[in-house]
C-alpha cells in the first residue's frame, strides 16, 4: 500500500480509504498524518503571530509532543465512548483516520499568508481560517468515526463532542465552586 495513494484517497474515495485503513492501519501514516498537521498549525499560528509555544526548534518539538499526546488521548477517550455506547471498530484504524483528518491544517499556512497580504488589519480574517481549518479538520474527524464504526453522522458528531462538553462542564463547576468559596469568605469576614 502506497502512503501517497492512502492520503488521495482519503480525500478524495472516501469509501476505499476507510475500507484500506480498516484492513492495514497504518499507525504510522496516522502518526505522520499528526505531526505533519501539528507543524503546519505551529507555522501558521507563528505567522499569524499567536504562538502558545515559543517559536524556533524547542517550540516546535513541543508542538508536535502536545498534538501527538492530545490525539492519542483523543484517540482512546473516543473508542471508549464509542465502545461503552455498543458501537465497535478498531482504535488504531481511528487513530489513522484521526491523524490523517490533521493533515486540513496545511492549508491554513497558505490561507494566513493570503489573509496577511491582502487585508490591512487581519486579525478577524485570521481568526476565521483558523475557526474554518479546525471545523474542516472536525468534519474529517466524524467521518472517521462515522467510516469506521457504523454509526449515523449525528451520532458521529455527539460523539466527538462529549469530551469538549464534558471540559466545559469541569471548566463552569471549577468557577462555581471558586464563586462559591469567594462568597463564602466575604460573608464570613461580614459576620
Amino acid at each position: 500500500m502506497d502512503g501517497v495513494e492512502l492520503v488521495y484517497d482519503y480525500f478524495e474515495d472516501r469509501a476505499h480509504a476507510s475500507s484500506l485503513i480498516r484492513q492495514r492501519r497504518p499507525a504510522a501514516l496516522g502518526l505522520l498524518g499528526i505531526l505533519v498537521g501539528a507543524a503546519s498549525l505551529y507555522v501558521a499560528h507563528a505567522l499569524a503571530g499567536r504562538t502558545s509555544f515559543p517559536f524556533g526548534w524547542p517550540g516546535l518539538a513541543l508542538a508536535l509532543l502536545w498534538h501527538t499526546a492530545m490525539n492519542f488521548g483523543a484517540t482512546a477517550v473516543l473508542h471508549l465512548i464509542l465502545e461503552l455506547g455498543g458501537a465497535r471498530g478498531d482504535a488504531r484504524a481511528l487513530f489513522v483516520h484521526i491523524g490523517l483528518s490533521e493533515l486540513v491544517w496545511v492549508s491554513a499556512v497558505p490561507l494566513v499568508l493570503v489573509c496577511q497580504a491582502v487585508f490591512p488589519n487581519p486579525a478577524w480574517s485570521l481568526r476565521l481560517v483558523f475557526f474554518f481549518v479546525g471545523l474542516w479538520s472536525l468534519s474529517y474527524k466524524a467521518r472517521g468515526i462515522r467510516d469506521e464504526y457504523g454509526i449515523s453522522g449525528g451520532r458521529a458528531w455527539l460523539t466527538l463532542g462529549l469530551p469538549y462538553l464534558a471540559a466545559i462542564l469541569v471548566v463552569l463547576l471549577m468557577a462555581f465552586l471558586a464563586t462559591l468559596g469567594w462568597v463564602l469568605a466575604a460573608l464570613r469576614s461580614w459576620g
